[in-house]
């Protein structure tokens, strides 16, 4: 069963690419301003769910307490970059066949679990890190209040596994996606705990790029890589074939993070955010990439503009005078090109084939989230 009020698919973007049509969807019907009526209250599906009788009125605070504030995030998608790479992980290793309307349903439902448990982190981000807006709109517990929109945030690390359970995914599948899924869960809690613990100030300057690399892998790394293991699953590949996909997401997930940490500093993904990462004194790539490059004297001067914010002119000079924009959107670059290059190499040792097509499809993927963040 489909759930078109929580789908973050349910107004696809236009998009060029082969295999875009495993992320289609049909609309969700529309109920008012910004609110969904999702399939989850047909067919007793919430009532499976609560495991209670219910009535009209528990369904209406449901609607206003969790499921219309979801929506309004979810109609919202951004990117989609963690779906795109579902299905083109599965056009991998099947590019040469007509999509089978049960792979483009498991592509479907596999691309909408790691989309709304992204969804559930951005709001616990926001409200972590005091954020107003996300994606051009009042964040949710401005929109709403801080405790509906934390249980919102933490409701969406659960739902997808519903969603899971009707993909249409053999129970071996099945099993092995549940165990990465709890591991990918757990993974980005430490990374989270990172973000909010290391306070970079404080931190000696030779363990900065030690403690921003960590959290950025298992952070944003841990559900890039959950989501080509998906597609692995849903490409029918073994298990060591998914893990080599699995480290692949990782490590372009963390080119991702380093392209959007800079993004952060130039002001090209959100401008009123700019400078949020390092005035709250937060891991950023930006900030790991001042602690290599400088000797002693330099970063305490970093360090210094840093501590100025929001009186922009000192850092902006001082990131002027050591060419570090350059330096950190090279870095990525790297990064990007080494994940393209071990996922190659993987699949070369594995005696796997794959195809070219759709391996410079996802070069080409890389390339714009090089460009739309740094």
């Amino acid at each position: 069963m489909k759930h078109p009020g929580l789908t973050m698919y349910s107004r696809p973007a236009p998009a060029t690419r082969r295999g875009a049509q495993l992320l289609d969807d049909k609309p969700g019907r529309q109920t008012g301003a910004g609110g969904a009526e999702p399939a989850l209250f047909a067919d007793g599906r919430l009532a499976e769910l609560l495991g209670i009788d219910h009535s009209a009125a528990v369904e209406s605070v449901l609607r206003a307490a969790l499921l219309d504030p979801v929506a309004s995030l979810t109609a919202n998608p951004g990117k989609r970059i963690r779906a795109q790479l579902v299905a083109m992980i599965y056009r991998l290793f099947h590019d040469d066949r007509a999509v089978s309307l049960s792979a483009a349903k498991q592509c479907r439902e596999c691309a909408e679990v790691v989309e709304l448990i992204h969804a559930g982190s951005l709001i616990v981000d926001d409200i972590e890190d005091g954020s107003a807006m996300r994606r051009g709109r009042p964040a949710m517990h401005v929109q709403y209040n801080l405790p509906l929109a934390l249980n919102a945030g933490n409701w969406l690390y659960f739902f997808p596994f519903e969603l899971l359970k009707e993909a249409g995914l053999t129970a071996d599948q099945l099993v092995s996606a549940y165990e990465r899924y709890n591991r990918t869960l757990l993974r980005a809690h430490f990374g989270q705990a990172l973000d909010l613990g290391a306070k970079m100030a404080q931190l000696p300057q030779q363990s900065v790029a030690e403690v921003c690399l960590a959290g950025m892998t298992l952070k944003t790394g841990a559900l890039m890589g959950f989501a080509a293991a998906l597609g692995g699953t849903v490409a029918g590949q073994a298990q060591p074939v998914q893990s080599i996909l699995e480290q692949f997401g990782v490590d372009l997930g963390v080119a991702l993070q380093m392209f959007d940490d800079l993004g952060n500093v130039i002001g090209k993904c959100d401008p009123q955010k700019r400078y949020e990462d390092l005035s709250l004194a937060r891991p950023s790539w930006v900030w790991a990439c001042a602690a290599k490059t400088s000797d002693a004297y330099a970063y305490e001067e970093f360090l210094d503009g840093v501590a100025k914010l929001p009186d922009v002119e000192p850092l902006e000079r001082w990131l002027a005078a050591h060419d570090l924009v350059r330096i950190s959107r090279a870095s990525a670059r790297q990064q990007l090109g080494r994940a393209f290059e071990r996922l190659e190499q993987g699949l070369r040792f594995a005696g796997v084939g794959w195809s070219a097509r759709t391996f410079n499809e996802l070069r080409m993927l890389g390339e714009e989230i090089a460009v739309a963040y740094g």
